[in-house]
C-alpha cells in the first residue's frame, strides 16, 4: 500500500520528491514534520537539512541538499541551501564534497555579499558554514596551514571576515600547527 504524502510536503511542491525516496527516508522525513517551514520549497529543504543534522542524521541532510541545489534557485537562495548542505557534509564526514561546496558559496558570496549583511543585522555571523568548514578541512584533515593561511586572506579580500580578525586566525593557525607537531613529537614509540 502506497504511504501517502505528508500535507507539510504537498503544500511545498515536493511530492515528486518525498516519492523518489525510499521507505525508511520517507520516515525520517516525516520525524522532522512538526511545524516546519512551508512558506517555500526552499525553506523546508533547509528547514529539514537542519533538523536532521542537528539530529546526527547527516545522510537525509545530505539528500535534501543534493536535491535543492538541482532546483533553479536564485544566487541567495543557492548560497542559503549551500550553507546548510555543508554542514550536513562535514558532520557526515564527506570531507571532499564539502571541500567543493565551501568553494562554490565562497565563489557565490561576493554577489550576495549585501543581502547577507542585511539579513544579518548589518554585520557577519560566527558561523558560515562556507568560510569555517573550509578551514576545518583543511587544517583538520588535509593538514594543510599554508593554503589554510591563503583562503583567511582571500576570506578578508572578499568581505566573508573582518580584517581585525585575521591576525587572531592566523595566529591560532601557528599554535594548532605547533601543537599538532609536539602532539606528534611525543607520541612516537622507540624501537625495541
Amino acid at each position: 500500500m502506497a504511504q501517502e504524502t505528508p500535507a507539510e510536503i504537498s503544500s511545498v511542491g515536493l511530492d515528486d520528491w518525498y516519492g523518489s525516496l525510499d521507505d525508511r527516508n520517507k520516515v525520517k522525513v516525516k520525524r522532522y514534520l512538526a511545524d516546519i517551514d512551508t512558506t517555500s520549497k526552499q525553506d523546508f529543504l533547509v528547514d529539514l537539512m537542519k533538523r536532521s543534522a542537528d539530529d546526527h542524521n547527516f545522510g537525509l541532510s545530505k539528500i535534501a541538499g543534493a536535491y535543492a541545489l538541482g532546483q533553479d534557485l536564485s544566487d541567495y537562495d543557492r548560497f542559503s541551501i549551500t550553507e546548510s548542505y555543508i554542514d550536513g557534509l562535514f558532520n557526515g564526514e564527506d570531507f571532499e564534497e564539502t571541500k567543493i561546496q565551501c568553494c562554490n558559496n565562497l565563489d557565490l558570496f561576493p554577489s550576495v555579499k549585501d543581502r547577507f549583511l542585511n539579513e544579518n543585522g548589518g554585520s557577519l555571523p560566527k558561523t558560515i558554514y562556507c568560510r569555517n568548514r573550509l578551514i576545518d578541512v583543511m587544517v583538520g584533515v588535509e593538514s594543510d596551514y599554508e593554503g589554510a593561511y591563503e583562503a583567511l586572506d582571500e576570506f578578508v579580500r572578499i568581505g566573508i571576515m573582518d580584517a581585525s580578525e585575521l591576525d587572531y586566525r592566523k595566529q591560532s593557525l601557528k599554535i594548532h600547527r605547533m601543537q599538532s607537531t609536539f602532539d606528534n613529537v611525543f607520541s612516537l614509540r622507540p624501537k625495541e
